[in-house]
């Protein structure tokens, strides 16, 4: 039987990610706070919350790659949900940002679009502050074998001893709309540390990170097309 692309996505978590690195309640400290009339779908939201997803969104949202996922349908009527997802690092250092390192993880991450016959093209890497604590932050396209092309806004957030990369998605045409919408929502995230010099998770290890989370939300965006939410909105913790 023929793999679909977000089964191909969730082999490349496996491959990724070794057991026990996920984030699961409580790694990392972080909370993430969605942009408001978003439905956060997460392990660990209310059940009652979850039940009005439908079943194969469910599913993604229930991926051990993935932290924290929140999709806005409510305004899906292009048939293209915006949304946000999170992975969380957890047991190493995150590296010190810098020009070179950003230089690296672009790399991985167009690595990781190719391995999913996939292209990144970066159009912005920069180190910014995020949440009060040095991070990275990515603007580009991921455009997909389908065809298919999202524009990704991408954070990475250190943490104590782990970091997040978050990712928001959306359409091309609305990115100019929607960035101060993600910059919001990234800058409301909880359990930010800053990075400290010092042993680290190597730069491209977490360029490959970044690149599976905006292949998941890109998967994401195409699997939940034209499929309805109730709206919830709040932070929550993971």
């Amino acid at each position: 039987m023929k793999r679909n692309a977000w089964a191909r996505t969730g082999l490349l978590a496996v491959a990724w990610l070794s057991a026990g690195s996920v984030a699961h309640a409580d790694a990392g400290k972080f909370t993430f706070t969605p942009p408001p009339g978003w439905v956060d779908i997460s392990r660990g939201a209310p059940e009652g919350q979850r039940q009005k997803a439908p079943p194969d969104l469910l599913a993604k949202a229930d991926n051990p790659a993935v932290a924290y996922l929140a999709v806005d349908l409510a305004h899906a009527d292009d048939g293209f949900p915006e949304n946000m997802n999170a992975i969380v690092q957890t047991g190493a250092n995150p590296p010190v940002p810098t020009q070179e390192g950003l230089a690296e993880m672009v790399k991985a991450m167009q690595g990781q679009a190719a391995q999913q016959h996939g292209e990144y093209r970066s159009s912005k890497a920069e180190v910014v502050k995020v949440a009060g604590v040095t991070s990275c932050r990515f603007v580009g396209e991921m455009k997909l074998a389908s065809g298919v092309v999202t524009s990704l806004v991408q954070y990475a957030i250190p943490g104590e001893r782990s970091f997040a990369a978050l990712t928001f998605s959306t359409t091309p045409q609305k990115l100019v709309e929607h960035e101060p919408i993600f910059e919001a929502s990234a800058q409301a995230t909880g359990g930010a540390v800053e990075p400290k010099p010092g042993p680290a998770l190597p730069s491209s290890m977490l360029g490959i990170l970044v690149g599976l989370a905006a292949a998941m939300g890109s998967m994401l965006a195409i699997r939940a097309k034209r499929r309805g939410l109730a709206k919830a909105t709040g932070p929550r913790s993971v």
